[in-house]
């Protein structure tokens, strides 16, 4: 991730009809985010099936959180996530 990008390449933001943002990675749906208090938001990373829909991974900056939802979906490029 270069230094001025605000997300981790291939990870993109789509704003959802049920509010907050979907996140995406190359085109996939890897996790949601939406507003908790302040400038926090709530990141949830997407859960294997129907009956997992997903885990909340935390609070953080908008930008913290989408990075936090692409380590915890296996994203390579980013620091902490796996080689």
């Amino acid at each position: 991730m270069a230094t001025n990008d605000p997300f981790p390449q291939g990870v993109t933001l789509r704003r959802s009809p049920l509010g907050g943002y979907s996140v995406e990675w190359n085109g996939t749906f890897i996790g949601w985010i939406h507003a908790s208090f302040g400038d926090k938001w709530n990141a949830y990373v997407h859960g294997t099936g129907e009956r997992d829909p997903g885990d909340l991974v935390g609070r953080f900056t908008q930008n913290e959180a989408v990075r936090q939802i692409a380590i915890a979906a296996g994203w390579p490029g980013t620091a902490g996530g796996p080689a």
